[in-house]
């Protein structure tokens, strides 16, 4: 694998953190860790657990070769290094970018709400085999410094390019304690807030589609008709300017609905 980037870069992204460690209690708990073992995904990943204090990769889980080609204990190996190499050398800068003004939103919100602040990257990567596909890179904090900075984190890749997602590279900035999803673009870095385009009742059937409801078993669910579903149905496409189901998948996906 030939280096395309360095954690020298990762290192400036982040800042001067002034890490405070007390203890490495984190590593016997990481590996069953929810973030780590228990993930419904939109397709084949794998996760990486990093230490951004030293580094290193802690441990890989899921099905790596499939989705990059590389086995576990090749990715184990790079360390850092790997993430910078996988990624495409064309959607890196804007990444690091990305890390930069996550980490100095995160630093500067309520000590309670960091623990639910993450981000979702979305760019080109190389397989091993010179492929290139487009992946889903949620970066979520795992465990906190004694200065509640993170500094284990889960990355989780997955591999998307099934859904003809183009506006890459692109990554939102999602903050579940404030409920705000902020959209990061290459040609507008800034963190624009998202606007509430769907209802609360439109949101969870696009929740239930995703899961592989269909009308009928939405309407059972939600106590309604299935014509009622239909009519829902519909009124989402319209907003979203999509054609089907198959395109609103991809959507939801990119603009941190599900």
């Amino acid at each position: 694998m030939e280096n395309q980037y360095s954690s020298s870069e990762l290192k400036k992204a982040l800042g001067d953190q002034n890490f405070l460690i007390l203890d490495n209690k984190y590593k016997k708990q990481l590996s069953n860790h929810p973030v780590v073992t228990n993930l419904f995904t939109i397709g084949n990943f794998f996760v990486i657990v990093a230490n951004i204090y030293d580094f290193r990769i802690e441990l890989v889980r899921g099905d790596s070769e499939k989705v990059s080609g590389y086995s576990l204990e090749e990715i184990e190996s790079r360390h850092a290094e790997f993430l910078f190499d996988f990624g495409l050398a064309e959607d890196m800068p804007f990444n690091m970018a990305v890390t930069k003004l996550g980490m100095e939103y995160s630093n500067n919100r309520p000590v309670e709400e960091r623990e639910l602040i993450f981000v979702v990257y979305f760019y080109r990567a190389k397989r091993k085999d010179d492929k290139v596909i487009t992946i889903q890179h949620q970066a979520i904090p795992l465990y906190f410094d004694e200065n509640n900075i993170p500094f284990i984190i889960s990355n989780i890749i997955t591999d998307i390019s099934y859904l003809g997602v183009t506006n890459i590279p692109h990554a939102l900035l999602i903050n579940r304690f404030t409920h705000d999803i902020f959209h990061i673009d290459p040609n507008n870095f800034k963190l624009a807030k998202a606007e509430e385009l769907f209802t609360t009742r439109e949101r969870e059937i696009i929740k239930l589609l995703f899961q592989g409801s269909n009308s009928y078993l939405i309407g059972k669910q939600l106590f309604i008709s299935q014509e009622t579903v239909r009519t829902h149905r519909k009124n989402i496409l319209r907003k979203a300017n999509l054609n089907n189901t198959s395109q609103l998948l991809g959507y939801a996906i990119t603009h941190g609905i599900i």
